[in-house]
């Protein structure tokens, strides 16, 4: 299992390491997070496209409570860096970075470039899952379909926590799957946009895994200030 950073036990010289470390982390986290704000105007400036529905997903239905898990893998997407960017060791948090990065602006390019989008069934039940489920209509337009924003972020978050924490594989499967299945219950995504957005999450995991190995990387870890150990 992978060390974690410990920001709590340092001398006054890894204290000094600590804190220019955390200057640039959080600098880099805060780049991380505005890429991922950007979702909300690309996905207003997303006209046109199609819909890649299949045969199958006329079969899933539309199950309002999966709103729960949906709305917390949002949550999860934003703690997830935040964490990351606190406790994870020089190199992996690079990694993930250029990961995460890589992932989200591709998939913007893709929502631009080839917009694609779902057709929502209409919502008539009067209950509070599908009260939630309908203010997530209206405020987030039916585009960013493929890849599936909700897949891609789900499998990096899964192969990076799997790696940072082996011991509890199930949980992160079980927590993967259960978002997957929100986006196609919820009937934000099609099948075909979960296919796309497992493509590119596994891709952007490689190519963060491989840059690290290749290049290792520090560009979030280190400063450009010498400090004598």
């Amino acid at each position: 299992m992978l060390d974690f950073v410990n920001f709590g036990e340092a001398g006054p010289v890894k204290d000094l390491n600590l804190i220019l470390m955390s200057r640039r982390r959080l600098l880099w986290l805060i780049i991380i997070l505005i890429v991922l704000a950007l979702y909300f105007p690309v996905n207003r400036l997303a006209h046109g496209g199609v819909q890649l529905s299949l045969p199958i997903d006329k079969l899933i239905p539309l199950y309002p409570p999966a709103v729960v898990p949906y709305l917390l893998a949002d949550i999860l997407f934003i703690v997830f860096p935040i964490w990351a960017a606190l406790r994870v060791k020089p190199g992996e948090f690079e990694a993930y970075a250029v990961s995460i990065l890589m992932a989200t602006l591709l998939s913007y390019f893709v929502y631009l470039i080839f917009p694609t989008f779902v057709t929502r069934p209409a919502i008539t039940s009067k209950d509070l899952f599908s009260k939630v489920l309908l203010i997530i209509y209206q405020t987030d337009r039916a585009y960013n379909a493929a890849p599936s924003g909700h897949t891609f972020y789900s499998v990096l978050s899964f192969l990076y926590i799997n790696r940072w924490k082996p011991k509890y594989k199930p949980i992160w499967i079980f927590a993967t799957l259960l978002i997957l299945a929100s986006a196609l219950l919820t009937k934000q995504h099609y099948v075909l946009d979960i296919v796309c957005g497992l493509a590119l999450g596994i891709l952007a995991f490689a190519v963060g895994r491989f840059s690290q190995t290749k290049w290792d990387l520090k560009f979030a870890s280190q400063s450009s200030t010498k400090i004598p150990d």
